[in-house]
């Protein structure tokens, strides 16, 4: 009997994971997904358990350590690029352990999925159009180089296509009809700047008045690119809405110049080589929040189901567990019943990590409007740092609880994972 035959759209950190594991299952993969296959943009990303004995089970994470950043932790800096305090790795600083690029990370899981002679990979394809019947989904695939169309049957299909999902167009509707994008009230803009000698070892974060800051973090010791994070905690930039929605890349760019021109540290700089960025992405952050993440023989995973936004933290989490739990259910099941089971499973731990901190208002706290605010803001991260380093120094630490992302029940079995080798 042929092996059930699956397709993924997104050859993203989801979409690779689950492509590995349902192959170790023996099931036939298609993932297709819309960028060239060397294409590595994106932002920095860390894997903290309970995510981590995932791809630990992939036997991956010595080639994940050797792609680390390097980055040695957090330093909050004044318009003067004067200090005010840094926050080592790990703990409760932005550095983890396993800090790595999501580009390099995406390739990892990839080349570890493509290995299986169950995994076939299409790059430059996208998903034109599906049709479900009984038993299976007609799906009609478009290369982007050349415009041909192919049609091919598959038992499923997964989603696993980001926060503005063409899988979950298709199948459930467009996001106003389905009303599941909610703003958290900030624009985002993510690029690469050639790397100066300030830029290592430590990521560095300045604010400045308005709710607008810079982060800038170290891709790597040897490289020559620092990664660039703008983020401006607002409701509405009508500017900035208008270009996301034409996805004019170059309206984009100019309204964020606008926004940050004329202030200091290396803004002058950054604005500069922003223009000239290849890798720019820009967007308004938005939760993804769906009443049901299947419809028949189509699932969706990842932010395509949850977008929890990266004020949460919790978004490589999410999409490594979803893809372990959803190729676990249908190994199990092999039918419609894993996609039950997937979200019983899943739904009450995702929407507890959608939570962003503070009841919501953490963008806003942490992202001042005045200048009072960013000095308040400025001295109290100087006085947990120094105390911080205090503690360390003095051992104390030692008697303090880790910090630890809730736990999941992941249902690893000795059996079972030996089973899937």
């Amino acid at each position: 009997m042929p092996s059930e035959r699956i397709l993924v759209c997104g050859a993203g950190v989801a979409g690779s994971i689950l492509a590995y594991w349902l192959a170790k299952h023996d099931f036939q993969v298609v993932v297709v997904e819309r960028s060239k296959t060397e294409q590595k943009a994106g932002q920095g990303i860390e894997i903290e358990e309970p995510a981590l004995k995932i791809v630990k089970s992939m036997g991956i994470l010595d080639k994940l350590n050797e792609k680390k950043t390097g980055e040695l932790g957090f330093n909050l800096v004044d318009a003067q690029a004067r200090s005010c305090g840094i926050l080592e790795v790990g703990g409760i600083s932005p550095t983890g352990a396993l800090e790595l690029m999501r580009g390099d990370l995406t390739e990892i899981l990839y080349k570890s999925a493509d290995g299986s002679a169950n995994v076939t990979y299409q790059f430059e394809t996208t998903i034109q159009s599906l049709r479900q019947t009984q038993d299976k989904v007609i799906v009609d695939l478009e290369n982007r180089n050349d415009k041909t169309i192919t049609t091919e049957e598959f038992d499923l299909v997964v989603g696993a296509d980001g926060v503005r999902s063409r899988t979950r167009q298709l199948v459930m509707g467009s996001s106003e009809e389905l009303n599941c994008f909610k703003p958290v009230g900030a624009f985002v803009a993510y690029f690469s700047i050639p790397k100066e000698d300030q830029d290592w070892p430590y990521s560095q974060l300045c604010h400045f008045t308005g709710r607008r800051i810079i982060w800038m973090r170290p891709v790597g010791k040897e490289s020559k690119m620092t990664s660039v994070y703008l983020i401006h905690a607002h409701d509405d930039v009508p500017n900035l809405r208008r270009a996301n929605a034409a996805g004019d890349r170059l309206k984009q760019k100019e309204a964020f110049a606008e926004l940050y021109t004329g202030l200091g540290w290396e803004t002058p700089r950054v604005i500069e080589q922003m223009m000239r960025a290849e890798n720019f992405y820009s967007d308004e952050l938005v939760q993804v929040k769906l009443q049901k993440w299947s419809q028949n023989r189509v699932v969706l995973l990842g932010d395509a189901a949850w977008a929890p936004s990266p004020f949460t933290g919790e978004g490589n989490q999410l999409a490594i567990i979803g893809a372990w739990v959803l190729a676990q259910e249908l190994s199990r099941n092999r039918n419609l019943v894993a996609f039950q089971m997937y979200e019983k499973r899943l739904r009450s731990y995702v929407e507890n990590a959608q939570s962003i901190p503070l009841g919501g208002y953490a963008p806003y706290i942490f992202i001042p409007q005045t200048s009072w605010g960013i000095w308040l803001l400025r001295t109290i991260f100087r006085l947990v740092s120094w105390t911080i380093r205090f503690v360390s120094w003095t051992k104390l630490v030692r008697m303090l609880p880790d910090q630890q992302h809730p736990e999941f029940d992941l249902e690893i079995e000795e059996v079972e994972v030996k089973g899937a080798r």
